[in-house]
C-alpha cells in the first residue's frame, strides 16, 4: 500500500493528472497528520488554510486506511462536489499503484422521494395537480429518486413535502415497497462502500438516532470507524438542533395530515367519514391551533380556530427564551387538551396492524414526549439524569415553534461520538483561535489530548490583500451608523468599480443598506431573497460590476474565484445575538463557572465566523482585493485584537488614501497581467 506522500508528492500521478499541480507543504502535512491517527486510533483537529488542499489530504490517507470511513461535509453542494469532482480524481491516481475503492453518496432522507407516501397520496385524491403529476411522471424514470432531478420543481414545492421520506415516515423493513425504496438502495450502496459521503445534518439525525432509545436499528448510515468532519466549525450549531427537541404547528399539522393519508390507505375510509376517527383527527387540529395561538399571543388568544391562528401571530419576533409567564394557565390549558387528542390518535393509530400506522403512533408519542419535555422543563436522557436544556419559543407569521435545546453540546458529542468511534477528524480553514483549538475543543467535544495542526494558507495576503478598517464611523448601535455606512460603502464600491459583497449580521441591515445603495453606486445592487442564491452567483459573476448585499448564509460557503470578487465589506463584528436564550445560557454557564462568557464564547464564535467571511475573498493564488470592517469596536475595544489575530496577514488600512494606494497598485499588476477582463 502506497504512503500518502507517494499519492501527493512531486512525481505522483496526481502530480501528473492535475493541470497546474504544484507542490503543497501544507498538503503534506495534513495527509500524514491524518494518516497517522486512522493508524493510531487517534482523534485530531485540523486547520487547514484556504488553498491547502485540505479535501485530498483527507480523502488519500482515508481511502489508504482501508478502514470504513464516513466523511461528513456542511452542505449537499460540498458533498457533490467530494463525491462528483475529489473522488473520481483519486481514484484514478491510486489506480497507478493498484487501489481500488467503492464510495457512496448518502443524503438526507428527505431529499428522496418515500414510494409508500406518493402512493398514499394519490389514493386519498391528491394526484390530480400539476406538480404531483410531475412527480409522478417522474417516477417512471428516476434511478435514484433523488429531487435533485427535479430542476423544474418549486423549492417550497408543497406535493414534494408530501411524498418526501423521512425518519419520521419511513417504516423499514415492513414496507410493502421496501426492496425497490430509493433510501434502501441509497443504504445498500453505502453499507457496499469503504468511503460514505454525508453531510452533517444527516450525520447527527443519524447518531441522535444510533444512541437514542431505538438504537443502532434506527440509524441509516451503516456502521463506520472513522469520521472526517470538513467545515467542524459548522457541528455544533447543528448538534444543537439534533440534541434537543422542537416541536412546531407545522410538525403537528404534518402528523395530522400523514395520519389522515394512512388511514385512508389502510381502507379506513367510513372511520374516516364520520365517527370517532374523523373527530380524533378534527379535535387534534383544532387543539393544536388553539394552543400555538394562545403561544403566541402570551395566553391571549384573539379567536378560535385554524383562520385566528393563522392570521393572528405576530410576526418578526427572534426566538426568546421560554418563561413560565408563557405558560399560563389558558396556555397549560391548551396543552392539556391537545396532549389528550394526540394521546387518542396514538391508541387509534396503535389499535391497528398495518405498519404505516404504527409509525403515525410512535410519531405521536415521540411529539408528546418532546412537547411534555418543553413545557414542563426537564427531560430525562439516556443514563436517566436530566438533560441540561434552555427552553425557547419562535414566534413567525405563518408557524409558532418551541424548543428546547442543549447549553452544552461539547458533552453530548464527547460521550456519543468521541468516546465511541475510533478516530474523528475535524478539519475546516476556520477552527482555531488564539492559535490554538482550546475553543474549538470544548464546543465539539474533543478530548483536552487531542493532536491539533495549524496549516497555513499558501496565498501571499500581504501583496494581494488589504485590510480596511476605518475609525471614524460611529459605533454599529449609532442611529447614524446606517447612513455613514452605506456613504462609505458607495465611495468603497466606487473605488473597485463594483465586484462587491456586502455582507451583513441581520436581515434587517440587508434591507436597509440595500436600499440604501441602490441610488448611490452605479451598477446592479442585488439582494440575497430576490432570486434563488445560485441565480444571484451566476449573475454576479458574469456581470463583473454588480454589488452583492447578502446576510449570514454568503458569509461561508461561496465560491467567486477571480476578479468579479474585489471587494468584500462585512457591516459589523458577527457576534451572535446576546439575547438568543442559547447563547445567553452558554454565556452565563461560562460566567457561573467562574469565567467571562464574553471573552471565552462570544469573542472566539465571532472570531471563526469572521475569518469566513474574509475567506470569500482570495480564493485563488491570482485572486486580490480588499477586505472592509466597517465596525470600530474593531480597533478601539480590547478584544478586537483577538478578532484581528484570527485573520490573515493582509495589509492594513485606516484611510481611503491608504487604501486607494495599495488599490492603485493592484489593478495596476492586475491590468498588465490580463486580469482586469470585466473592466470597462
Amino acid at each position: 500500500m502506497p504512503s500518502v506522500r507517494e499519492v501527493l508528492g512531486p512525481g505522483s500521478p496526481l502530480s501528473r493528472a492535475l493541470e497546474g499541480w504544484e507542490q503543497r507543504d501544507g498538503q503534506l502535512a495534513m495527509a500524514e497528520a491524518v494518516e497517522r491517527a486512522l493508524e493510531g486510533e487517534t482523534h485530531l483537529l485540523v486547520e487547514a488554510g484556504t488553498g491547502t488542499g485540505k479535501t485530498l489530504a483527507y480523502l488519500v490517507p482515508a481511502i489508504l486506511s482501508g478502514r470504513k470511513v464516513v466523511v461528513s461535509t456542511a452542505t449537499r453542494a460540498l458533498q457533490e462536489q467530494i463525491f462528483v469532482k475529489d473522488l473520481p480524481l483519486v481514484a484514478r491516481a491510486l489506480e497507478a499503484h493498484g487501489v481500488r475503492f467503492r464510495a457512496a453518496l448518502m443524503k438526507g432522507l428527505s431529499n428522496y422521494v418515500c414510494l409508500r407516501r406518493y402512493h398514499e397520496a394519490v389514493a386519498n385524491g391528491g394526484g390530480g395537480g400539476r406538480e404531483m403529476s410531475r412527480i409522478g411522471a417522474w417516477l417512471k424514470e428516476t434511478e435514484t429518486g433523488d429531487r435533485t432531478e427535479l430542476a423544474d420543481l418549486p423549492e417550497s414545492s408543497s406535493a414534494w413535502g408530501d411524498v418526501a421520506s423521512s425518519s419520521d415516515t419511513r417504516i423499514g423493513a415492513g414496507c410493502e415497497h421496501y426492496d425497490e425504496c430509493f433510501v434502501t438502495r441509497m443504504r445498500r450502496e453505502a453499507e457496499d462502500a469503504q468511503i460514505v459521503v454525508v453531510n452533517h445534518h444527516l450525520f447527527l439525525a443519524d447518531l441522535a438516532l444510533r444512541t437514542g432509545p431505538r438504537g443502532a436499528h434506527a440509524s441509516v448510515i451503516p456502521a463506520y470507524d472513522a469520521v472526517v468532519f470538513d467545515e467542524a466549525h459548522n457541528v455544533e450549531d447543528v448538534a444543537t438542533d439534533f440534541f434537543g427537541a422542537r416541536v412546531s404547528s407545522a410538525r403537528v399539522d404534518a402528523l395530522l395530515r400523514d395520519a389522515e393519508r394512512a388511514l385512508a390507505a389502510a381502507g379506513a375510509l367510513e372511520a374516516l367519514k364520520s365517527g370517532p376517527v374523523r373527530g380524533t383527527l378534527e379535535q387534534a387540529r383544532e387543539a393544536s391551533h388553539a394552543f400555538f395561538a394562545a403561544l403566541a399571543f402570551g395566553g391571549h388568544t384573539p379567536g378560535a380556530g385554524a383562520a385566528a391562528h393563522a392570521s393572528g401571530v405576530r410576526s418578526g419576533e427572534a426566538r426568546r427564551a421560554l418563561g413560565e409567564d408563557d405558560l399560563g394557565p389558558e396556555v397549560r390549558a391548551a396543552y392539556e387538551r391537545l396532549d389528550l387528542r394526540l394521546d387518542a390518535l396514538e391508541a387509534c393509530a396503535r389499535s391497528r396492524g398495518e405498519e404505516a400506522l404504527q409509525m403515525i403512533s410512535h410519531r405521536a408519542g415521540d411529539l408528546r414526549e418532546d412537547l411534555r419535555g418543553i413545557v414542563e422543563g426537564a427531560r430525562a436522557n439516556e443514563d436517566g439524569e436530566l438533560d441540561d436544556l434552555v427552553r425557547w419559543i419562535d414566534v413567525r407569521a405563518r408557524s409558532v415553534s418551541l424548543g428546547a435545546s442543549p447549553v452544552d453540546v461539547g458533552s453530548t458529542l464527547r460521550n456519543r461520538l468521541f468516546d465511541r468511534v475510533p478516530t474523528v477528524v475535524c478539519t475546516s480553514a476556520t477552527l482555531a483561535t488564539a492559535g490554538g483549538f482550546h475553543f474549538a475543543k470544548a464546543r465539539l467535544g474533543a478530548p483536552p489530548d487531542t493532536p491539533g495542526l495549524v496549516v497555513d494558507s499558501p496565498f501571499d495576503f500581504a501583496s494581494h490583500a488589504a485590510l480596511y478598517l476605518p475609525d471614524d464611523l460611529p459605533e454599529p448601535a449609532d442611529p447614524a451608523f446606517e447612513q455613514l455606512a452605506a456613504e462609505r460603502i458607495a465611495e468603497l464600491v466606487a473605488m473597485t468599480d463594483g465586484g462587491a459583497f456586502v455582507l451583513c449580521t441581520s436581515t434587517r441591515a440587508m434591507h436597509a443598506l440595500h436600499g440604501r445603495l441602490k441610488s448611490r453606486v452605479r451598477g446592479p445592487v442585488m439582494m440575497q431573497g430576490d432570486r434563488p442564491k445560485h441565480m444571484l452567483l451566476s449573475r454576479f459573476r458574469s456581470h463583473g460590476h454588480a454589488v452583492l448585499v447578502a446576510t449570514m448564509s454568503f458569509w461561508e460557503g461561496v465560491d467567486v474565484p477571480g476578479w468579479a470578487l474585489r471587494l468584500v465589506i462585512l457591516d459589523k463584528i458577527p457576534f451572535a445575538p446576546p439575547n438568543d436564550p442559547v447563547v445567553a445560557a452558554r454565556c452565563a454557564r461560562l460566567d457561573g463557572d467562574g469565567g467571562n462568557g464574553f471573552t471565552q464564547y462570544s469573542v472566539p464564535s465571532a472570531a471563526m465566523t469572521l475569518k469566513q467571511g474574509f475567506g470569500r475573498l482570495i480564493r485563488t493564488q491570482k485572486d486580490c482585493g480588499i477586505v472592509a470592517i466597517l465596525d470600530k469596536r474593531i480597533v478601539k475595544k480590547g478584544y478586537g485584537r483577538a478578532l484581528l489575530a484570527s485573520l490573515p496577514p493582509a495589509r492594513r488600512a485606516r484611510t481611503l488614501d491608504e487604501l486607494r494606494a495599495f488599490w492603485s497598485s493592484v489593478a495596476e499588476a492586475a491590468e498588465a497581467g490580463g486580469t482586469l477582463a470585466f473592466q470597462s
